[in-house]
C-alpha cells in the first residue's frame, strides 16, 4: 500500500538533519571558494583552469562565490531552518521556566538524586525562617506554599537555559547581516596614480563599474625600506573631494583603512608607471671615442646618441647588495644580443659592462607610482558586529550560568519537625559540593 503521509513543510524546515545537511554544504562550498581564487579575471581562471572549468566559474559564479545567488540561497534557507528550529523548542522551554513544579512531592522526589532529610525539634514556621536566612542571601527571594506542610523553592539562574537561543539569535544577526552584505554589498579596486583622482570603483566579474558621489585623489606614494632594502611599508597620502570641495585628508597604510560614507578603502598593492633615470653616458670608441651625454632614460628603449644602439630602464633597487641604489639598465647594441647591467651611484667608476662600447654614470632617478586600494561595500557590517555581542551574550548565559533549584518542604511527624531538602543543577558534578554545604549547614541550625 502507498504511504497517504503528506509532505509537512513546518517539520522539513524544523529538521536538524535538514541543518546538518547545509552545515556539511556550506563547509565544502566555503572550501572550494578558499581554493578557487576570487575575484580573478577571466584570462586569469582560462589559463589556470582550462575552456570548461572556466565556463562552469562563470555559470556559478564561482569567481566571486560568496556573493553568488545559489550561496546567499543556502544561507537564507539555513537561516530559515534555524528560525524554525528555535521557535518550535523555544516554547515548550519558556512553558517550563514559567510554570516549574514548585513543589517538593512524592513524584518529584523520586526523580531528584541530591535529597537529603533533617529532623529537628521546634516548630517547622520557625525552621523555615532560619533555612530561608541560610539560603536567601546566595538564591534570591524564594516560592512559599503554607498549608498543612511548607514548602520553599528556590530558581537561580532559570534561564540560563536561553542562553542557546540566545547564541542562535546571534548566528541569525551574522548571517542576516551576510547576505545584506552579499546582495547589496561589493569588493572591488582602484589603481590610483599619484596627483590623479576618480569616483569610479571597478567591479570583477564584468560588471560596469560603481560611480561613488565623491572623488578621492591619491596625493602622493611612499615606501618604506628596511636597510637590506626590502619593502618595510608603503603609504598613500590621499584627499576626499566632495562638491569640489576637500573634506578629508588620510594616509592609508596596510591595515590602516580609510572609511568614508559606507566604503572602506584598503591599501593593497602598487606599482610603477613611469621610471626616468638621468644618465651621463660615454662612448669608448668609434668616431665620437670620448665624448660623453646626459640623457634621460625610461622603461621605453631610447636612442644613444650618434648611434643605432638603445638602452632602457629594466628595475631600479634602493640598496642593491648592500652598496647604494643602483639602476638595472639593458642595452642593446648592433649584432649583440641585450645585456642587463647594474650602475651603482655610490660607485661612479665601477663599468659592470665592459664589452660595451658604452660606459653609463648614475645621476639622478625618479618614478613614479600608483597606488593601488582595494574598495569594499558591506552594508550588513553593523549587523554582523551586532551578532556578534549578541553571542557573547549567549555564550555567557550558556556557560557560566547556572541553574540551581533547591525544593525544601517542612512538615511534623508528630514528634519532630521534618526538613526535606532536594536539589537540582544543570551541572549536577558542580553543584553536589555546594548542596552538601547546605544541607550541613541545616543540621548545624539551632533555635
Amino acid at each position: 500500500m502507498g504511504s497517504n503521509k503528506k509532505f509537512d513543510i513546518w517539520e522539513f524546515l524544523a529538521s536538524i538533519k535538514l541543518a546538518v545537511i547545509l552545515l556539511i554544504v556550506l563547509a565544502v562550498t566555503s572550501i572550494a571558494g578558499t581554493i578557487i581564487p576570487q575575484n580573478a579575471s577571466y584570462e586569469e581562471y582560462l589559463h589556470n583552469y582550462g575552456e570548461v572549468f572556466t565556463r562552469i566559474i562563470d555559470v556559478l559564479e564561482l569567481y566571486d562565490m560568496y556573493h553568488s545567488w545559489w550561496f546567499v540561497f543556502l544561507l537564507a534557507l539555513f537561516t530559515l531552518n534555524l528560525i524554525v528550529c528555535s521557535i518550535k523548542r523555544l516554547k515548550p522551554l519558556l512553558k517550563q521556566i514559567k510554570n516549574p513544579k514548585k513543589t517538593l512531592d512524592a513524584e518529584l522526589e523520586k526523580s531528584i538524586s541530591l535529597i537529603d532529610v533533617i529532623k529537628k525539634r521546634g516548630n517547622i514556621d520557625i525552621w523555615k525562617e532560619e533555612i530561608k536566612k541560610i539560603l536567601n542571601p546566595k538564591y534570591g527571594k524564594p516560592y512559599e506554599e503554607i498549608g498543612q506542610d511548607i514548602y520553599i523553592y528556590y530558581d537561580k539562574g532559570k534561564y540560563s537555559r536561553l542562553g542557546v537561543y540566545i547564541t542562535h539569535l546571534s548566528i541569525l544577526f551574522i548571517l542576516v547581516g551576510g547576505m545584506i552584505g552579499a546582495i547589496w554589498g561589493f569588493r572591488g579596486f582602484i589603481n590610483l596614480p599619484e596627483g590623479s583622482s576618480t569616483n569610479q570603483v571597478f567591479l570583477r566579474g564584468g560588471k560596469e563599474p560603481y560611480k561613488m558621489d565623491f572623488f578621492i585623489r591619491c596625493d602622493d606614494f611612499s615606501l618604506g625600506y628596511y636597510p637590506n632594502g626590502m619593502v618595510k611599508e608603503y603609504r598613500s597620502d590621499v584627499t576626499i573631494i566632495e562638491n569640489g570641495k576637500e573634506v578629508k585628508k588620510f594616509a592609508m597604510r596596510v591595515n590602516h583603512p580609510l572609511s568614508y560614507k559606507n566604503l572602506t578603502f584598503y591599501q593593497s598593492s602598487y606599482g610603477v608607471i613611469d621610471r626616468i633615470a638621468k644618465m651621463r653616458v660615454f662612448i669608448k670608441s668609434g668616431k665620437n671615442a670620448g665624448k660623453s651625454y646626459e640623457i634621460e632614460v625610461t622603461e621605453k628603449p631610447i636612442n644613444i646618441p650618434f648611434s643605432g644602439d638603445f638602452v632602457r630602464v629594466f628595475d631600479h633597487y634602493p640598496n642593491l647588495e648592500n652598496y647604494g641604489p643602483a639602476v638595472i639598465l639593458e642595452v642593446s647594441e648592433a649584432g649583440r644580443m641585450p645585456v642587463r647591467f647594474p650602475v651603482y651611484k655610490n660607485l661612479p667608476e665601477a663599468d659592470l659592462n665592459p664589452n660595451s662600447n658604452y660606459f653609463f654614470k648614475y645621476i639622478d632617478y625618479h618614478e613614479s607610482y600608483y597606488t593601488g586600494l582595494q574598495v569594499t561595500k558591506d552594508p550588513g557590517v553593523w549587523i554582523v558586529w551586532l551578532g556578534c555581542f549578541i553571542m557573547m551574550v549567549g555564550l555567557y548565559y550558556s556557560f557560566f550560568v547556572i541553574r540551581k533549584r533547591i525544593w525544601v518542604r517542612l512538615s511534623f511527624d508528630g514528634e519532630r519537625s521534618v526538613i526535606t531538602i532536594a536539589g537540582q543543577s544543570s551541572r549536577t558534578r558542580i553543584f553536589e559540593e555546594e548542596f552538601a554545604k547546605i544541607v550541613q549547614q541545616i543540621k548545624d541550625m539551632k533555635i
